[in-house]
């Protein structure tokens, strides 16, 4: 298992590559979102490795990574992980993407100038506000729609791909609560309304169409405050789509990353 160094803290992340030829093609760096880990990724591990190396770290105090101590912020926190392993790796040219809180940890990388830029992002239900009193009805009702999911699916044994990484995550967050609260406090001190603008980097803005927490309204505003960004729907999925519904995300997320591809 691959890990490296920042900070005092052992940092996990997973890496794979199932290219029969290696190519020039960018690698994508995953980052998930509050309370989560790379595990939120599994199904784009697995299926976009054929054709990009994927990357998905595990922030501190998630996953197989360490915790740390202190204050955590998305800017002076989480964002320096990830660009603690752009270094590790050494990579010059690759594709950020990062879920809800992930967004935001995306977002403020991008807003540093003094890391390595990425060729492009993929902001997944995110947004430059992620203040709890904006957020707080949505995470409730997310919260009660991913507990009937896991229940009848339990029920009529339904054991899809979907339910298996949902109900694995619902059992690390109910194991590690505090993770979770901690991450949220991190989302409420976090607004960068009056920068976004200045990320210059081509982005594709994606969102479930049934997403309580970030409305597809809020991630179309998104889009239309970044210099050069798409804008995309999932249909039939909620505040996980890379989760919920695997085979339009990743289609999406594929014919994204060829149009980057084709950029000189």
């Amino acid at each position: 298992m691959p890990y490296f160094h920042h900070r005092g803290a052992q940092i996990h992340y997973a890496d794979v590559d199932r290219r029969e030829v290696a190519t020039k093609k960018p690698p994508l760096i995953l980052v998930h979102g509050a309370g989560s880990s790379h595990i939120s990724w599994a199904l784009q591990l697995r299926d976009l490795s054929s054709t990009n190396r994927m990357i998905a770290i595990d922030l501190s105090g998630h996953g197989k990574s360490d915790d740390v101590e202190g204050v955590i912020s998305l800017d002076e926190t989480y964002s320096l992980e990830v660009a603690a392993l752009v270094e590790h790796l050494n990579l010059n040219e690759f594709i950020l993407v990062g879920h809800s809180m992930g967004g935001g940890v995306a977002m403020s990388y991008c807003l540093n100038s003094s890391l390595t830029p990425p060729k492009a992002l993929v902001l997944v239900d995110t947004s430059p506000v992620l203040e709890l009193s904006k957020l707080a009805l949505g995470l409730v009702k997310e919260a009660i729609e991913d507990r009937l999911f896991l229940f009848k699916s339990q029920f009529f044994e339904n054991y899809t791909d979907t339910y298996m990484i949902k109900e694995l995550e619902d059992r690390i967050r109910r194991a590690n609560p505090g993770v979770l609260q901690r991450d949220l406090a991190a989302c409420d001190r976090f607004n960068i309304a009056d920068r976004v603008h200045n990320i210059q980097e081509p982005t594709l803005v994606l969102v479930g169409a049934h997403d309580d927490i970030i409305h597809p309204k809020v991630a179309e505003t998104l889009k239309n405050d970044l210099p050069q960004a798409e804008f995309a729907i999932v249909p039939g999925a909620h505040h996980a789509p890379m989760i919920e519904q695997p085979d339009e995300f990743n289609r999406l997320l594929r014919d994204y990353i060829t149009r980057v591809e084709r950029r000189v």
